[in-house]
């Protein structure tokens, strides 16, 4: 039943187009992603069945019990496969996630489905193809991808009529993480007992309050939903074992079998006795596997007509914007953690600018590559994140924040600076690379008048987190006052300035050694 995926090339991703008479009960340890190109499928994952249609996105989280029959003889399934273990670097907290894309209907969300397909179709034209690069394309392209389903599908209700898990529109991030750890902690730690008021003291929050908002983001209670989770994880055990019930429901954290019944019975609609018979026989190993594996060309006329692929190399004058996530990591104590060597160690070498630089040089060779930070939070001996070791964004959470913000059109580009345009409106991004000298810079614009506004976000070394931390000997932990100080002193300088063009006009600026400069140049 526990099948293991096997990835080629060294790739984190393996892709397949199937037709689906029957794949019988399975689980696995990564992630998968599910998109029906043609005809209808069902899909039966935990306690819920699926009916999957043309154009339907589904999200297989890694230790569901899973499974497929074809409703349509006709249907096309495109199945994508993740690697967790080389996830897990990137996105630490991915195998606690939840994401549902079971969405209604609104152009909200369907536009946000169509993002999930542009990078699906991308991937599956690099896999085709193979053009030099293309793993690195890939690896760039699936970071993109779990960074929207991150920003844009944690939010989720539990339909208790249908025992589903339906989309919700996450019109708060902040709680929408906060509620997301919580899961992760229920799934990471249901074997054990646990507490809402102790989960609410590490969120620093009133307990009555998470309370409340675990039932109104979620739909159940946190009691309930800490029941939901136990018997969800029962099912491996109770179909591929003969361990008694009695020890399965202690094994899962129930305090006697009787509660434990009680709540099988209520998700999944029978006791769990009876489960065991029905479906037991259902399960990989024991049941036939009836899927029929189709090349990439069977696909070809769907990708051709697929309009909004991500374009890896675009036309001049062309930029893709990045989906890049700048979310803090927060994580309980839960499982044994490696020595972290100390700050000081982590970071008296280190030259944040020198990281900032190297990143905006390799952009601006080619500014049509999407593009999202490769490790979150700084930990161990790796300085690569965008937060330090104790969560204080960096000169490089900064950038890439610059880079977020730029419009679609790059005007010009050098190996030095780069202007994209919209409308009557421009951006410069622009650094000084020398590390001992100071540098005088002139942009140029033409067929610009009217009134215009710069405003100026400058960079500067000696103003970093890093520089201001080490004034205090990597203190660490910081107290809370000096380190909400380093953050307010290292975020960005900004200036502002008029020009009044009478249809060109020349911008003039200084940059210290190693500066960094994000302009916006906005009609008024």
């Amino acid at each position: 039943m526990l099948e293991a995926i096997q990835y080629e090339d060294g790739l984190p991703v393996k892709v397949q187009v199937l037709r689906i008479d029957q794949y019988p009960w399975h689980t696995h340890k990564d992630i998968q992603l599910i998109y029906v190109i043609e005809g209808e499928v069902e899909l039966k994952m935990i306690y819920a069945r699926y009916r999957l249609v043309k154009n339907n996105i589904h999200v297989i989280h890694n230790e569901d019990v899973h499974g497929f029959k074809g409703i349509s003889k006709n249907n096309l399934v495109v199945v994508l496969s993740l690697n967790m273990d080389y996830f897990l670097e990137y996105y630490p907290d991915l195998d606690t996630q939840v994401f549902s894309t079971k969405v209604h209907e609104d152009v909200a969300t369907y536009k946000k489905q169509m993002v999930i397909k542009t990078y699906i179709f991308s991937i599956i034209s690099e896999l085709h193809s193979r053009h030099k690069g293309y793993s690195e394309r890939i690896a760039a392209c699936l970071r993109q991808l779990i960074s929207v389903l991150y920003q844009d599908f944690r939010g989720f209700r539990v339909n208790l009529e249908k025992r589903t898990f339906e989309h919700e529109v996450p019109h708060d991030m902040v709680q929408i993480d906060r509620i997301s750890r919580v899961v992760g902690f229920i799934y990471q730690n249901y074997p054990y007992k646990m507490s809402l008021s102790a989960i609410a003291k590490q969120e620093n929050i009133n307990n009555y309050y998470l309370s409340h908002l675990f039932q109104r983001l979620v739909g159940d209670s946190f009691r309930n939903f800490v029941s939901m989770v136990r018997v969800e994880m029962s099912e491996f055990e109770l179909l591929t074992t003969d361990t008694s019930i009695s020890q399965i429901s202690q094994n899962v954290g129930f305090s006697n079998a009787k509660y434990y019944v009680e709540n099988f019975r209520q998700w999944f609609g029978c006791h769990p006795r009876e489960y065991r018979q029905l479906y037991r026989n259902e399960i990989l190993g024991r049941a036939a596997v009836a899927v029929h594996y189709l090349p990439f060309d069977s696909i070809n006329d769907v990708i051709e007509s697929y309009s909004e692929t991500p374009v890896f190399k675009g036309t001049a004058g062309e930029v893709k914007a990045a989906e890049i996530s700048f979310k803090k990591q927060h994580a309980y104590e839960l499982r044994p953690q490696k020595r972290q060597i100390s700050a000081s160690e982590l970071y008296s070498a280190y030259e944040p600018h020198q990281q900032c630089l190297f990143l905006l040089k390799n952009y601006m060779r080619l500014p049509h590559t999407p593009i999202s930070p490769s490790i979150i939070t700084d930990t161990g001996s790796c300085t690569e994140g965008i937060f330090t070791s104790n969560g204080m964004p960096k000169p490089l959470y900064h950038v890439y924040r610059f880079l977020e913000q730029q419009y679609n059109s790059v005007c010009q580009c050098d190996n030095w600076y780069m202007v994209t345009m919209q409308d009557k409106n421009a951006q410069i991004l622009f650094f000084n690379e020398e590390p001992d000298r100071t540098l005088d810079f002139e942009f140029h614009f033409f067929q610009m008048p009217g009134a215009y506004r710069i405003t100026e976000h400058r960079l500067c070394p000696e103003q970093s987190c890093i520089a201001f931390w080490k004034q205090l000997n990597f203190e660490d932990p910081l107290e809370p006052h000096s380190k909400h100080q380093i953050e307010a002193m290292s975020a960005p300088r900004i200036s502002f300035e008029t020009i009044n063009s009478s249809g060109s006009f020349t911008w003039s600026v200084r940059l210290a050694p190693l500066e960094i400069a994000f302009a916006e140049i906005t009609a008024v």
